[in-house]
């Protein structure tokens, strides 16, 4: 009896360890594509994206990760717009949805995207 026990609560903590958030990382670094992906501890639920802007170099900057509440965040945060900060807080809870934006949010990149790729085919058969 023990040993169908510690097989059931193994493979509920297998189940529970497979289905944490998993979030793009990085601290303040200038390209938000240079992100690792990371999985979220036991409680972090929601995967945020910050950019920071300072208001006189207009130097970007980008931080990932995961985090328990959006709202912690953002407070976290808000003593960098008093030191001419410009600080921009996304926050998500699915996984990797606080990834580089790029053609998702471009119709025109997509539409693109999806001709070239057909090109081939197209070519292929004569159209």
């Amino acid at each position: 009896m023990k040993i169908l026990i510690s097989v059931l609560l193994g493979a509920l903590l297998f189940v529970e360890s497979a289905h944490c958030l998993q979030c793009h990382a990085c601290t303040v670094v200038n390209h938000a594509g240079v992100c690792q992906t990371k999985t979220c501890s036991h409680g972090e639920s929601t995967c945020f994206k910050v950019l920071l802007t300072h208001s006189a170099s207009r130097v970007k900057s980008y931080v990932k990760d995961c985090t328990t509440s959006c709202k912690d965040v953002k407070s976290s945060l808000a003593m960098l717009q008093i030191q001419g900060f410009s600080v921009h807080v996304n926050c998500c809870d699915t996984d990797l949805c606080n990834g580089v934006d790029g053609v998702r949010s471009n119709l025109w990149a997509l539409a693109g995207a999806l001709l070239l790729s057909l090109g081939p085919a197209l070519l292929w058969f004569g159209l």
